[in-house]
Parts: structure tokens; C-alpha cells; sequence
């Protein structure tokens, strides 16, 4: 599977990226030292600064320049490119923060973190171990899917 660093302007994307279930790092890179470091780890970059394809270390590296401007044909692009697939059992399942994968919590683990509306209208909790943000499925996550399926098409897949 694919682990992606993610440069500081393409924050929405490393969301999405996220959201997809993709270990996605997004930081602000300073130097060539610290972004080959990432790079021999196995990450790919994505970035859309044309000044780090000049840098002679880093010629033959997985670095990728996004094309777009919007976020939703930046992440098709990527999709399409890396031949990312759409698994139902990895989509949120990583903290859209943090990056850290979530737990499954019960009701009652969280009862005192939540709205009494989200308490009684759904079921089903997941919480970072790291950053202790709380989510759940709500009606964001079906609209999520419905802007998602348009990168999981065979019109952008072609």
C-alpha cells in the first residue's frame, strides 16, 4: 500500500489521502536532507513546487507534481496515477488530524465527549489513541462517498 508526505499546500488532499485509509504525512519540507529521509522510508512525495525536481540528490525519487488546483481532481489525479483503490474497510479509518489509525469505541467510553443528539442518533465510535478526536458516521461520511465516486469512475480512471 501506498504512504504518501504530503507538502504543506496540498493540506485538503492529505485529508482526503487520509480519509481513503492511506498512511499520509503532511509537513512542510525545508531541505532535500529531510525529504530523501521520508523518501527511503518508502513515502512518496506530492507537491506542486517545480524547484525539488532541480535537485540532483533527489533525481530518479518517487516525487510527484500535482497537476490541479482543486482538491477533488488533485486527489483523482493521485487516484489515477498511483492506481489507488477505494476499500471500505480502510475509509475512516485514519484520524484526519493526526494520522494515527483509529480505535473502535464503545458508546460508553465516550458518552461524556459527545452531544446527547450524537450520543442518541448513532452507534458506532472510533477515537485516535493520539490526538483523542472523536468520530462517527454521521451524514458527512455519505456525502464523502458521493464526491469519492466521481475519482472511481472510468472517466477518470481512462
Amino acid at each position: 500500500m501506498e504512504k504518501f508526505l504530503v507538502d504543506i499546500m496540498l493540506g485538503k488532499l492529505a485529508k482526503w489521502l487520509r480519509l481513503l485509509g492511506y498512511d499520509t504525512i503532511y509537513t512542510s519540507i525545508s531541505n532535500s536532507r529531510e525529504l530523501q529521509d521520508f523518501l527511503e522510508k518508502g513515502y512518496v512525495f506530492l507537491t506542486r513546487r517545480r524547484a525539488w525536481q532541480h535537485y540532483r540528490i533527489l533525481r530518479n525519487k518517487p516525487i510527484y507534481l500535482v497537476q490541479n488546483n482543486e482538491v477533488l481532481e488533485q486527489l483523482c489525479e493521485v487516484i489515477k496515477e498511483f492506481h489507488l483503490q477505494f476499500s471500505p474497510e480502510l475509509f475512516c479509518s485514519r484520524c484526519l488530524l493526526c494520522n494515527t489509525l483509529l480505535v473502535e469505541k464503545d458508546k460508553t467510553e465516550i458518552a461524556s465527549y459527545v452531544s446527547d443528539y450524537v450520543l442518541h442518533n448513532f452507534n458506532h465510535f472510533k477515537q485516535c489513541p493520539k490526538c483523542k478526536r472523536i468520530y462517527w458516521s454521521g451524514s458527512h461520511k455519505k456525502r464523502m462517498q458521493e464526491r469519492l465516486k466521481q475519482c472511481f469512475t472510468e472517466d477518470h480512471k481512462s
